[in-house]
């Protein structure tokens, strides 16, 4: 992908800087319906004229329109495919793209609440960095800042209950999040974070509706249910009474491999591989707080005493993601998952695993938190960051 190519982060369609067009911004001016903003959001949206542009910065980003309409000058900068709205700075100097992908029931709601929230919260610790919502969107209930605390904090943080799974058709999944990074004395990075119902991969043919995302996104984030593994399914079966297993763990992740081996041009399969992959295993709390279940199947190297080193002022480390990495490689070894091991290692250039716990123990009767202890949810995104060349001055 060249520098000057960016990723719309509603569409995931492609585009060059110099391609993007504005909304007139004059209140005044005269309104009609958008059709590539209706198409997309399947509603109609009556607004301003779309101007091109006229102006543009060093390395060809324009800096704003004039409405064809009222001749006044616009700064609102849109997608020229979807018409979607877009923070100015993004398009400048771009972002990362991360995909959030999971099968119902693993946690994916409650783990992009606490990884966002951890992240406006503790992200300083990682370096002189700060961390802004963005403020930009086609409606205001649809801002980060909104949709992130009505549909995601208000739950978890304001009544202390686990977020409803997203629905397929929900047309909020349609709507990301994104956040912009700054340190002192460098340009902007912005993370946008984009997640989908876990049943939009549950076959090939639903894969191909949604896979422009997971092709233009930077990096993938997929969480896998550690209470779907079926040793330590067994071993936590009785005490936590968690039933049958309902789906593989790695049953829509061999999903997404066979649609990239068998439904895409093999430079799109090559470029897929590539991306770093964090292999994220949830609630791995019920393992480390349930050590007398396990015995010698234990995660080497892995203690709910023992959080992120950075988030108690060490600095940031390759080698602690690489122990746990190791640690969670050797366990799935002895729980007989070298095969799922194999698989990956034999299609996945950049894969590393992770074991988090957004809540750090199960919810009461299903969904009701009543001690929110965040354990390692920033360590994927972190790991994520110094793959793609990001520094934590």
């Amino acid at each position: 992908m060249s520098s000057k190519t960016r990723v719309c982060p509603y569409c995931f369609e492609l585009f060059d800087v110099s391609d993007v067009k504005f909304r007139c911004g004059n209140p005044s001016c005269s309104k009609s319906k958008d059709e590539a903003l209706s198409n997309f959001w399947q509603l109609d949206h009556i607004e301003s004229p779309v101007a091109p542009a006229k102006k543009k910065f060093l390395g060809g980003v324009p800096e704003l329109g004039v409405c064809p309409e009222c001749h006044r000058e616009a700064y609102q900068v849109i997608c020229p495919h979807c018409h979607n709205r877009l923070p100015s700075n993004m398009v400048k100097d771009g972002g990362f793209i991360v995909s959030i992908v999971g099968a119902r029931s693993s946690g994916k709601t409650n783990y992009i609440t606490v990884l966002i929230n951890e992240l406006l919260r503790n992200g300083y610790r990682l370096g002189n960095i700060g961390t802004i919502p963005s403020s930009v969107s086609d409606t205001p209930q649809n801002s980060t800042t909104n949709r992130y605390k009505n549909d995601f904090y208000e739950f978890v943080y304001g009544r202390s209950e686990c977020p409803p799974q997203t629905a397929t058709d929900d047309p909020k999944s349609k709507v990301p999040l994104i956040y912009e990074l700054t340190q002192k004395g460098t340009n902007s990075a912005h993370l946008v974070f984009y997640d989908t119902a876990g049943e939009n991969f549950n076959s090939p043919e639903e894969i191909e509706n949604n896979a422009r995302f997971l092709k233009n996104s930077d990096a993938v984030i997929y969480l896998l249910d550690t209470f779907n593994i079926e040793q330590v399914h067994q071993r936590l079966q009785q005490p936590m009474n968690l039933g049958n297993i309902e789906l593989p763990y790695d049953f829509i992740l061999n999903n997404i491999i066979g649609f990239f081996d068998n439904r895409t041009s093999k430079q799109d399969r090559e470029a897929f591989y590539k991306k770093p992959i964090a292999l994220t295993f949830s609630k791995i709390d019920a393992i480390l707080n349930n050590t007398d279940l396990f015995d010698n199947y234990s995660i080497p190297g892995m203690s709910m005493n023992q959080n992120s080193p950075y988030m108690s002022g060490s600095s940031v480390l390759n080698s602690d993601f690489d122990g746990i990495n190791e640690g969670l490689r050797q366990a799935m070894a002895m729980w007989g998952e070298g095969t799922f091991l194999n698989n990956i290692d034999n299609r996945f250039k950049n894969a590393h695993f992770f074991g988090i716990s957004a809540l750090g123990e199960a919810p009461e009767k299903a969904t009701q938190i009543s001690n929110l202890q965040p354990y390692r949810v920033l360590d994927p995104l972190v790991w994520i960051l110094l793959q793609l060349k990001y520094q934590f001055k």
